[in-house]
């Protein structure tokens, strides 16, 4: 299966991204703003996906709140792009560093630069960025110095770049080498990728019961994704994986109410869950559920922690309602997209457990509401036509 990056940043941001190309397994969909508070509006609209990446901290900072539930990185104003732009500037433009103005997110980083020059004699007028300053500020420092000793304004700002620029000012935008967004862009990839890898461990889940309640829960639920291992001894041993287990924790579908014991674990190996989970289970707490992750570190979910996702789950119950599909098949499509962001429509019909037709109903309701997008075709193991291959489009 695909990763799935949206790319947020400016045109000539999202241009760099396209030339960088991209691993096969990973795709970019493009957001291009003309104004970094754009990506605010992106992200309440962005629909589902792995992972976004962002061209730098100032539009991340706006769209961050709405952002709860998906990995989420940044280009970072480092060493390399400030040495790089100081380089070009003083190398093309023949400016000394206190004829420039320059505005920065951490002025510390230029300062620790500075400090570890030999003999340094000059020091450039230095402005203290943040994400919620008045643009308007950023250009009245850089004409004010202007009006002193500065020659070049070097700003980290597009829009006070082009605005100085429109007003006859020398103007120079921070220059990020390629390879330092490159750089970070793999650290976002990076990161799915190992919690792709997390979510596919193994788990194993010991119920210290069989009550026929656990049990008819579990059917409902369609076991976790998984099967029942075993009922011995009056408890029941379910395999699932880890990502299932995640989701349920913030569903509230693990088990129905109760007062027996839960050990839940984690392992890449099927033994190595299984013992976690033993250890789990008799862990002396008086927590009900338990968990003992790959690392045998043991803890205990918070229910409290996935109150603003049960918040998004509803605006999304919301928006699949109005496509005109019924209550219970939209709490069984989000419980699966949960588990699959791609998906084809034999996938979705073994998982609802309705015809094929069925499905292709629901398949039209879902992509005529702009829920679902079809990206691209998989070839079936018999001869017949290729099967679609859709994406989730929930908003976020």
């Amino acid at each position: 299966m695909s990763i799935h990056i949206a790319i947020v940043g400016s045109y000539e941001f999202v241009e760099t991204i396209r030339s960088l190309g991209s691993p096969e397994d990973v795709r970019f969909v493009y957001h291009p703003y003309e104004h970094p508070h754009e990506a605010a509006t992106i992200a309440r609209t962005l629909g589902s996906f792995d992972g976004v990446f962002f061209s730098g901290s100032f539009p991340f900072t706006y769209a961050a709140p709405y952002l709860q539930d998906v990995a989420t990185h940044h280009v970072v104003q480092d060493e390399t792009v400030l040495l790089t732009t100081l380089l070009y500037a003083t190398l093309t433009h023949s400016i000394s560093l206190d004829h420039l103005s320059i505005d920065l997110v951490e002025p510390e980083r230029l300062t620790s630069i500075l400090d570890s020059f030999p003999d340094r004699a000059s020091t450039p007028a230095v402005m203290k960025i943040e994400p919620h300053i008045a643009f308007e500020d950023v250009i009245t420092f850089h004409a004010g110095h202007r009006a002193k000793e500065a020659k070049l304004a070097v700003t980290s700002i597009e829009q006070v770049h082009r605005q100085l620029v429109r007003d006859g000012y020398h103007s120079l935008l921070m220059i990020e080498p390629r390879t330092t967004v490159e750089r970070h862009l793999d650290m976002l990839i990076q990161r799915i990728r190992r919690q792709l890898a997390d979510d596919a461990q193994f788990a194993i889940i010991r119920f210290e019961t069989g009550a026929k309640s656990l049990l008819d829960h579990l059917k409902v639920v369609r076991y976790l994704g998984g099967h029942i291992e075993s009922t011995e001894d009056g408890r029941v041993t379910l395999l699932t994986t880890r990502g299932e287990v995640n989701n349920a924790l913030e569903a509230s579908t693990l088990a129905p109410p109760g007062e027996y014991r839960i050990g839940i674990g984690y392992g890449t190996q099927y033994q190595q869950a299984y013992e976690h989970a033993e250890i789990a289970r008799s862990a002396a707490s008086k927590e009900r559920i338990r968990i003992v992750d790959d690392s045998k570190r043991l803890s205990f979910p918070n229910r409290e922690d996935h109150i603003p996702y049960r918040v998004t789950e509803a605006s999304v119950f919301d928006v699949i309602k109005q496509a005109g599909i019924s209550p219970v098949n939209i709490g069984k499509i989000m419980q699966f997209s949960k588990r699959r962001l791609e998906f084809t429509a034999k996938e979705l019909t073994d998982h609802l457990a309705v015809s094929r037709r069925t499905t292709e109903r629901l398949i039209k309701k879902l992509h005529d509401a702009q829920l679902i997008e079809v990206i691209g075709e998989e070839m079936s193991y018999n001869q017949g036509r290729p099967r679609a291959v859709y994406k989730f489009n929930f908003p976020t």
